[in-house]
């Protein structure tokens, strides 16, 4: 009877101690976020720019793969005819 009382408690202990590797696991992934640059925001900015005078997104797969690639085609346009500073 002790025995199966031991081996419960050891797995519960287990249990708890995986429990606690995932949760610090999430923590690390949560702070290793990206993060935001200005140059990441002015792309985000160009990009719905240039979405705002395109039609509006497709559902299909097809025709959305088609989509970004058109809209990666206007901002390579747009960057492009940018001076470099």
């Amino acid at each position: 009877m002790l025995e199966v009382i031991v081996l419960s408690l050891a797995l519960i202990v287990i249990t708890i101690i995986g429990m606690r590797s995932e949760i610090a696991q999430d923590d690390l992934e949560l702070k290793i976020s990206e993060q935001i640059t200005p140059e990441n925001t002015f792309l985000s900015q160009l990009q719905q720019k240039v979405e705002v005078t395109l039609f509006p997104r497709p559902s299909d797969a097809t025709l959305n793969r088609h989509y970004n690639a058109l809209i990666r085609a206007e901002l390579d346009a747009h960057i492009s005819s940018m001076p470099n500073s």
